[in-house]
């Protein structure tokens, strides 16, 4: 698989592979997208990768916004 491609599986797909897929995205950091009638409607990863994700947004927010987060100023 390519750096960029993620693994896609149909919601049975999940119910019959989530070992695998949990064990695949805990250990080995491999997102899966997760399709309902060929539309992605999650996809599931470790939550370390979560993590990493919602600190970039938060990072990205802030310098848009231009909050530097400065002690003694309010947000």
């Amino acid at each position: 698989m390519e750096t960029n491609e993620i693994n896609s599986v149909t919601a049975q797909q999940m119910r019959e592979q989530l070992s695998d897929l949990l064990n695949r995205a805990a250990y080995l950091h491999e997102p899966t997208r997760v399709t309902r009638q060929g539309k992605t409607v999650a996809v599931l990863v470790s939550v370390r990768d979560w993590e990493q994700y919602l600190e970039l947004t938060a990072a990205v927010r802030e310098k848009e916004t231009g909050d530097k987060g400065q002690a003694g100023e309010a947000r």
